[in-house]
Order: C-alpha cells, then structure tokens, then sequence
C-alpha cells in the first residue's frame, strides 16, 4: 500500500507568523522560490519538491523532526 503525504499548511502558516513574515511574496523573496508555486504549496494544491523543503525549512529556521512532521503528513484520506 502506497503511503500518500501532504503538508501541514497550517503548521507553516503559524511558522511564518512567529517568523512575522506577513505575505508570501514576503517568504518568496527569503526563499527564492517562485511566489505562484509557494501559494499552492500554502493552500495545500501542490507538495513541494526537496529543494523548496529545504529552502523553506532553512528560511523558517525549522527543527529538522518538526520538519518532518510538517512535510511528510501522512495524507489518510486518499486510498
């Protein structure tokens, strides 16, 4: 059985306002990645490739375990 994964947007939101990075053209200029591609990892639509995890974790000043819990949720709605 394949395991699906999602990100925790929601974890990432409240990071981003712990960090008062208020917008993500904001978190786009910090991390680089293209702001269009940051909005649907943000409402869920796309799970972002290692090299965004990475920026985004090093931006975020992420703990790596929370890191993992954040990107790698174990989507149990999708079979």
């Amino acid at each position: 059985m394949k395991t699906n994964y999602t990100t925790d947007t929601i974890a990432l939101k409240k990071i981003m306002i712990d960090k008062k990075i208020e917008t993500i053209l904001e978190l786009s200029q910090i991390t680089g990645i293209n702001r269009n591609r940051l909005s649907k990892v943000l409402s869920g639509d796309l799970q972002p490739t290692a090299d965004m995890m990475k920026k985004l974790v090093a931006a975020l000043e992420i703990e790596p375990e929370k890191a993992g819990v954040i990107f790698f949720n174990p989507n149990l709605r999708i079979a």
